[in-house]
C-alpha cells in the first residue's frame, strides 16, 4: 500500500476512517489508568516526584539527572501542555490583571487585516524572536484533535471542543541540543528534550499574549489538545517518519513541536515533500537501533498494535508498550532513533549536499545510508564530551 501522493500534507497518509483520537489512549497517558501498565508507570515518573536517585554509571549521576529535572522546571510547575492544557502558561484565556497577566493591551484594540500574508510574516517573525527554531500555519483540519483529553495528575476526561472560528494553527518546531541527544537514552538527552518542552512552553504563551493583544483569540498547545505531528506536516514543516516523528529539512527529527490556534485570518504554508518517505523505506536505522525494539521494520500498513495507535492511516506504527517498558526500565526519557537517523546533522556543505541529494536522486539513498554507518554518525557521545562542548 502507497501513500495518497495525489493529497497533501498530512491527508496523503489517510487510507480510510479516521476519528479524532481519544488522548487517554496516547501511552504516557494510558499507563496512569491502565493496571497492565501502572507498574512501570510509578517507576517511569517516580522522577518527577522527587524519588529517583542518580546513579554511579557515566550519564545517570547526579550532574545529569538534576540538569533533565532542571529542564523540566518550568514545563511541568508552570505550564500544563505534557498534561491536560488550558492551564498556567498554556491557559487558553488571558489571565485576570493582578494574577500572572499586568502587561496586557489596552481593551477593544483590534488590528485589521488587510494582508493575510504579510501578517502571516508578522505572526512568524514574532515567534522566532520569542525563540521558535521554524514555524508554518496551516488550516485547521479537526480530525487532528483530540476527541477527548486526559490529566495525569487529576484523572479528568474531559471532551476537547474549539470553536469553528478557529480556523488556523500556528505550529512551531523547537530544535533540541545537537551534543545533548548525541547522549541518547541517558540524563543528558532527556535534559536536551526537557529545557525544549520549558522553552516551549515560554515561547507558547508569548506567542498566544502577542495574538490576543493584537485583538484575535489564541489557543496555546504542547502536547495536549491535538495531535502535532499531522499538523506540523499540514503547516510545511516536515515529514512523517518511519519513528512517527516529523523529520524537518533543517534539524531531521531533532525537535519538539507544539502549536497556537488561532481566528487570526492567517495564509496557510504548502506542505513539503523532500524525499523522506522514500528514504524511510529504505533505511531502518531507527528500528535497528531501537534499544525497545517498538519501532516497526518492512513495509508501512494501515494496522494498528494497540490502542495507542489510530485506524485509518498509513504508516509504520510504533509499538508504545514496548517503547514506555524501556523508558520505565531505563529511568530517563529515550531519543536513540532521533540520535541515529541519518537526517540528524548539523549544517554543513556535505551535509546539504547529501540533503540535496535525498531530495533530488533517490537512487542514490542506499549509498547515502551506507555512507552514514560507516562514518559512524549515529555513534553515541561521551558524557564528557557533551560537559566540554
Amino acid at each position: 500500500m502507497k501513500p495518497n501522493l495525489v493529497s497533501k500534507g498530512a491527508s496523503r497518509y489517510v487510507v480510510g476512517e479516521v476519528e479524532r483520537f481519544d488522548q487517554k489512549n496516547e501511552v504516557f497517558k494510558r499507563a496512569t489508568w491502565d493496571p497492565e501498565m501502572r507498574d512501570m508507570a510509578r517507576k517511569y515518573y517516580a522522577r518527577y516526584d522527587g524519588l529517583a536517585m542518580p546513579e554511579e554509571r557515566a550519564g545517570y549521576t547526579i550532574k545529569e539527572l538534576a540538569l533533565a529535572m532542571a529542564g523540566w522546571h518550568v514545563a511541568l510547575d508552570f505550564g500544563s501542555g505534557l498534561f491536560i492544557g488550558g492551564e498556567g502558561l498554556e491557559a487558553w484565556e488571558a489571565q485576570p490583571v493582578g494574577k500572572t497577566n499586568t502587561t496586557r493591551m489596552p481593551e477593544g484594540l483590534k488590528i485589521e487585516v488587510d494582508d493575510g500574508a504579510e501578517m502571516t510574516k508578522v505572526i512568524k517573525r514574532a515567534a522566532r524572536l520569542f525563540g521558535a527554531s521554524l514555524v508554518g500555519v496551516c488550516e485547521l483540519d479537526r480530525r487532528w484533535l483530540y476527541s477527548y483529553s486526559y490529566h495525569t495528575v487529576k484523572g479528568e476526561h474531559k471532551p476537547v471542543e474549539i470553536g469553528d472560528d478557529f480556523k488556523y494553527t500556528v505550529v512551531m518546531a523547537h530544535e533540541m541540543d545537537y551534543a545533548g541527544i548525541k547522549q541518547s537514552p541517558n540524563s543528558l538527552s532527556e535534559a536536551a528534550a526537557s529545557t525544549v518542552y520549558s522553552r516551549m512552553a515560554v515561547i507558547a504563551a508569548l506567542l498566544a499574549q502577542y495574538i490576543r493583544g493584537l485583538g484575535y483569540k489564541a489557543i496555546p498547545a504542547g502536547n495536549d489538545t491535538a495531535n502535532s505531528v499531522p499538523l506540523a506536516i499540514d503547516a510545511g514543516l516536515g515529514e512523517l517518519s518511519r519513528m512517527g516523528l516529523v523529520i524537518t529539512p533543517e534539524y531531521g527529527p531533532r525537535v519538539r513541536l507544539n502549536k497556537i490556534f488561532t481566528d487570526m485570518p492567517l495564509v496557510p504554508d504548502s506542505p513539503i515533500e523532500f524525499g523522506v518517505w522514500d528514504f524511510c523505506m529504505k533505511c531502518e536505522k531507527c528500528a535497528k537501533f531501537c534499544p525497545g525494539q517498538a519501532i516497526m521494520r518492512g513495509q508501512p500498513t494501515d494496522r494498528i498494535n494497540s490502542i495507542c495507535n489510530r485506524e485509518g492511516l498509513l504508516r509504520w506504527p510504533l509499538d508504545t508498550e514496548k517503547c514506555f517498558t524501556f523508558l520505565s526500565r531505563n529511568g530517563t526519557d529515550c531519543g536513540v532513533c532521533i540520535r541515529v537517523c541519518p537526517f540528524n546533522k548539523l549544517p554543513g556543505i556535505l551535509h546539504d549536499w547529501v540533503r540535496w541529494g535525498v531530495k533530488s536522486t533517490r537512487w542514490l539513498d542506499p549509498l547515502f545510508i551506507k555512507a552514514d554507518d560507516v562514518l559512524s554518525y549515529g555513534r553515541r557521545g561521551k558524557v564528557e564530551h557533551f560537559w566540554n562542548s
